[in-house]
């Protein structure tokens, strides 16, 4: 599976032929020998097909978005239009859910979520496509793209955290019930991601990659818990 940096790149000398309206546009389904020379192009990755189940392996998950069905069709001109903050929301969905992002329609994940970016689309979208594949990395190049990638979603649930954590601490009386029950919401969320954090690190070990994942999962929760308890002392003194 060749992808990443293809934009500008003919199908035809990738697949033998040029892609369809059908086929996902950001991965390429390659022969070995033409892996092995387009490997060489910078910000190109090549992972390996395998089995599901089989050491190292991880999900490759990439769709595209045709169209979208407008909210209200009474009142627009048309009753589609192009996709815009569906990428947006596909991609907290992914990050939560502790995938790495190649880009904003390709995700690395350690189960295979295509069901559930189907089912989103299948609620919005007038048209679109949506492909998963068993891979593994097939050099240092696409490990360290996996590592990098999940390290930008911690530091994405990090973020998250924190800024909980600071409108628990600064948010006016009036206005913490309901930023209470975003905390409480986001811990509960966090919660039910430990067990996926384990999974995520043995699946990453298993690729010569050491990340603390469930370690961030936990600081996250300690982080809004700790404002909670700040305010909740506060408000009693």
């Amino acid at each position: 599976m060749v992808l990443g940096f293809t934009q500008g790149m003919c199908s035809k000398p990738l697949i033998g032929r040029y892609k369809s309206v059908e086929d996902l546009r950001d991965v390429f389904s390659v022969d070995p020998r033409v892996a092995v020379k387009v490997g060489r192009k910078p910000l190109i990755y090549v992972f390996e097909e395998c089995r599901p189940g089989e050491r190292g392996c991880i999900y490759l998950i990439s769709f595209d978005i045709v169209l979208v069905r407008v909210a209200n069709p009474a009142k627009s001109s048309r009753p589609v239009r192009r996709p815009s903050h569906e990428y947006s929301e596909i991609r907290e969905m992914m990050l939560s859910k502790i995938c790495g992002s190649v880009d904003l329609s390709t995700y690395v994940c350690f189960d295979d979520y295509s069901a559930d970016v189907s089912g989103y689309l299948s609620s919005k979208a007038a048209k679109f496509r949506v492909g998963y594949y068993t891979v593994r990395p097939w050099r240092d190049e696409e490990r360290e793209l996996v590592e990098e990638s999940v390290k930008d979603t911690l530091g994405w649930l990090t973020a998250r955290a924190l800024a909980i954590a600071s409108k628990v601490a600064n948010v006016a009386p009036q206005g913490y019930g309901q930023v209470r029950k975003r905390a409480a919401l986001f811990l509960e969320e966090l919660g039910a991601v430990k067990e996926l954090a384990k999974r995520v690190e043995a699946k990453l070990r298993e690729l010569g990659i050491e990340l603390q994942v469930l370690q961030s999962v936990v600081d996250a929760e300690r982080y809004v818990r700790e404002a909670l308890q700040r305010r909740e002392e506060r408000g009693r003194g």
